[in-house]
């Protein structure tokens, strides 16, 4: 069957340009012949009119940024032309003698610009007159106010010899420091950085000669820029998008002295970062630390200065350094800012605006233009398409539909021949020979199946490996924790707890489902903890009622009761230096409960009937299969009690969790099994393994255990085979009277539901067994003594045997008449026969 799908594929694939168009059919022709023309015209025309397009809308953005750049200008020229008309109403105030304190108030109250300062510094005779305006408030400072200005205002007079009457010249950003209140009660400063407007003063009317300086804060420039960068501006006829634009001004000597800032920021401070982004040069100059001026490397920036410097606008579309990854092109505009000295005076260029706009309006343009060529593309297609459907439809219907009943058939087990109503002879060719691959297909995919059947069953049949497995039993004595068996994380976890626990002598609570070991992990803990050597005694709190439950933990003293013909130390005492574990702790009562508590917190009891307390030295260890946190919110199980008791916790996995133990819990009680029904070399089949391992178990180990049992005893033959193992919900006529179930083996892993009362640890069909080697080794030191308990057989054996183990071994032998059993619970002796 393979060879023909080789064929098959090779008949149908690596055809050459040629031999497909030869191959394929009308419709596929035509389209293939109107599509590509289709489309290579649209691209085309699509390619040329988004040349075109953008151009224009490079143009239009460009004509935008310079209309922004000339209003900022004429803006920034009207503002500084408003501020040397005020100097020289100032300054002819000076003529008639009129308080130039007075008239700097009200123009201030009167509104317009705000100016900071106003002062008139004579060159001989007179005081220096400075009047400062802060939010408002017009104050005039003293003489020692005065002197407190750094630079000290006499310096200005510097500048009156290089002014004309009538003339006004500004300054460039200065720094200048103030005292803070105007006086020289307090020795606070303030920084401004100020714009200087300066006129000098003719003497007349007894007026001094001097220079008068009116000043403005460097931000009310910067805010133009800033207005006209925001939704505020006068020019603002649409909303724009969030894209990055900024303008910055310049003096001529190129240094960057300020930019706009986003209005809604609402910094003060006065900022260069955007505008310095890209270029290397100088930052700061005096009176001016966030000056900037680029480098000589940055010629395209020195020709712009030189340009404003010549009175010349400009306009460019560039790519930044800082944009050379970015698919915008900013637009850049910039146009020189001109001073008038006086009004008849030729203006003077006294710095410049340069305007950068990064509109992605190119950019998004170009989106569009890109979707709407799809969409005709599209359309384009789709009419194509339709039209050779409409076509080509009727003369390829028949292969249509045959290629769809050929298409149908995609499962080998569900191949059917095709049957076409159609009587086209290409067609019935195609027909007739698929047909014919169908039945032969049809016919070898049956006799491979019945092959592949029979040799799944035959390899069921066989023995499993579990070398593997026997060889890990083989050194399961020589382990760290015997009692623990099994592969996997869960398990080397749950070993990993018990060492952290036994290495500490705090108490344990030990949770889990049901058949999960909790005994052997509170043997396991007690075995490789420092009081190894102590007694370990357990108690199974679910199976005594509340006053049998308390005597047996706290004991009593004789006459405390009709019955108490003795004293009964009680497990806390008998455990005294060993260990202490309380199994099912939630079937203890409250009673009970408060009980345990008051022990466990003052670590001493009081025997029933007796008024002396006895401290007692014992770790103690409970287990439970409940969900105890629920318990306390239904009020069965005190909330004080489960914090004293969950110093440690360990949980113990169910089966399910680890199913790679399921082989090695499998092979190892088979092996107790044999010797329990006498037979031997039994081994499990592959079928048997994965029927095994492929079970959820909602029993657990126990259930395990069960089922190993029953398909031992129920075997006949040496391989335990797949039928021959019954699990929850499976019936089997031969299996209607269940053989006796082991449910108290040695449960050598930590997945056992909720473990047994110790004196009820072996069936009768377990102490009906022969001694084998190890208890017959045993016995040969017992004979020699008066009576033994569970815990001094453990020592006797040693290799740390688990105690459940060691419960079977010695009924085994109170079976064979060498034992006799006394007491229960923790007082539960074996008495030696004579």
């Amino acid at each position: 069957m393979s060879k023909q799908a080789i064929s098959l594929t090779d008949n149908s694939t690596g055809f050459s340009p040629r031999q497909l168009w030869n191959r394929t059919g009308l419709r596929g022709k035509l389209l293939l012949s109107l599509l590509p023309t289709v489309l290579i015209i649209i691209l085309v025309v699509g390619a040329a009119s988004y040349k075109v397009s953008k151009n224009y809308i490079r143009i239009a953005l460009g004509r935008t940024v310079t209309m922004q750049t000339l209003a900022l200008v004429h803006e920034i020229e009207l503002f500084m032309e408003n501020c040397a008309t005020d100097l020289r109403y100032f300054a002819s105030g000076m003529d008639t003698n009129e308080s130039i304190v007075r008239q700097f108030r009200n123009r201030i109250t009167a509104g317009g610009i705000q100016y900071y300062e106003l002062a008139f510094i004579p060159v001989t005779n007179g005081k220096p007159q400075i009047i400062i305006n802060r939010n408002g408030k017009v104050t005039a400072l003293d003489d020692a106010a005065i002197a407190r200005i750094q630079p000290n205002p006499m310096l200005e007079l510097e500048k009156i010899s290089a002014l004309k009457p009538g003339e006004v010249q500004p300054s460039y950003i200065r720094e200048i420091t103030y005292p803070l209140n105007g006086d020289q009660t307090s020795n606070a400063l303030t920084n401004e950085k100020l714009i200087r407007f300066y006129t000098r003063i003719s003497g007349s009317n007894g007026s001094p000669d001097g220079i008068m300086i009116l000043s403005v804060k460097a931000e009310q420039l910067r805010d133009i820029l800033t207005l006209y960068d925001s939704s505020g501006s006068p020019l603002w006829g649409f909303q724009r998008s969030r894209e990055l634009r900024f303008s910055y001004f310049t003096d001529p000597q190129g240094w960057i002295l300020f930019q706009s800032i986003p209005k809604e920021d609402g910094s003060k401070e006065l900022t260069s970062f955007l505008a310095r982004q890209g270029y290397r040069g100088t930052l700061g100059k005096a009176e001016h630390e966030i000056a900037f001026r680029p480098s000589e490397l940055h010629a395209d920036y020195w020709e712009r200065i030189n340009k404003i410097k010549a009175r010349e606008k400009g306009l460019e579309f560039l790519f930044h350094e800082s944009d050379q990854q970015s698919s915008i092109i900013p637009t850049l505009a910039y146009a020189p800012v001109c001073f008038k000295s006086s009004p008849d005076a030729a203006p003077e260029v006294y710095g410049g605006i340069i305007y950068t706009d990064r509109s992605v309006l190119p950019k998004v343009a170009g989106y569009d233009f890109m979707s709407i060529l799809l969409i005709v593309s599209g359309i384009a297609v789709a009419a194509t398409v339709l039209v050779v459907l409409f076509f080509g439809r009727a003369l390829t219907r028949p292969i249509r539909e045959f290629a769809a009943a050929m298409s149908g058939q995609t499962s080998l087990d569900q191949l059917k021949e095709v049957d076409l109503p159609y009587k086209d002879h290409d067609v019935q060719v195609l027909q007739t020979a698929f047909n014919r691959i169908i039945r032969h297909v049809n016919s070898q995919y049956t006799q491979i199946q019945a092959k592949d059947e029979e040799l799944v069953a035959i390899n069921s049949q066989e023995r499993a490996d579990l070398a593997k497995e026997a060889k890990a039993l083989a050194n399961l004595e020589v382990t760290v924790i015997p009692e623990i068996i099994g592969y996997g994380s869960q398990v080397e976890k749950l070993k990993n707890e018990i060492l952290k626990a036994a290495g500490v002598d705090v108490d344990v609570l030990i949770f889990g489902e049901t058949g999960t070991g909790k005994q052997l992990v509170a043997e396991a803990v007690h075995n490789n903890s420092a009081r190894r050597e102590m007694p370990f005694i357990s108690i199974n709190c679910g199976a005594l009622d509340e006053n049998l439950l308390l005597d047996a933990l706290f004991g009593h003293v004789k006459g405390a009761f009709s019955d108490a013909k003795t004293d009964r130390k009680g497990a806390f005492i008998e455990a005294h230096g060993g260990t202490l574990f309380l199994d099912e702790i939630q079937s203890a009562s409250l009673k009970v409960q408060q009980s345990l508590l008051r022990a466990i917190a003052s670590r001493r009891i009081k025997p029933l009937g007796s008024d002396l307390e006895t401290p007692f030295d014992i770790r103690i260890i409970v287990a439970t299969n409940a969900d105890l946190p629920t318990l306390i919110k239904e009020k069965q199980f005190r909330e004080d009690l489960y914090y004293r008791l969950k110093v440690l916790m360990i949980k113990t996995p169910a089966l399910r969790e680890h199913p790679e133990s399921i082989p090695l819990l499998s092979l190892y009680y088979m092996k107790q099994a044999e010797n329990l029904t006498g037979k031997e070399e039994m081994s499990l089949s592959r079928g048997a393994i994965t029927k095994l391992t492929g079970y959820q178990w909602p029993g657990n180990v126990r259930e395990l255990v069960n089922s190993i049992t029953r398909a031992v005893v129920m075997a006949n033959a040496k391989v335990i085979q797949a039928a021959e193992i019954r699990l929850e919900g499976e019936t089997d006529s031969n299996l209607e009277n269940n053989p006796p179930v082991f449910e108290d083996q040695d449960e050598n892993l930590q997945h056992y539901p909720e473990e047994l009362d110790n004196d009820e640890a072996a069936s009768s069909e377990e102490q009906a067994s022969p001694l084998n080697e190890r208890q017959i080794k045993a016995w040969k030191a017992i004979r020699n003594m008066d009576s033994i308990t569970r815990t001094e057989y453990q020592k006797i054996v040693g290799s740390r045997l688990p105690s459940r183990t060691a419960i079977y071994d010695l009924q085994v032998l109170v079976k064979a008449g060498k034992l006799r059993k006394t007491g229960r619970g923790p007082s539960t002796r074996y008495i030696v026969e004579s």
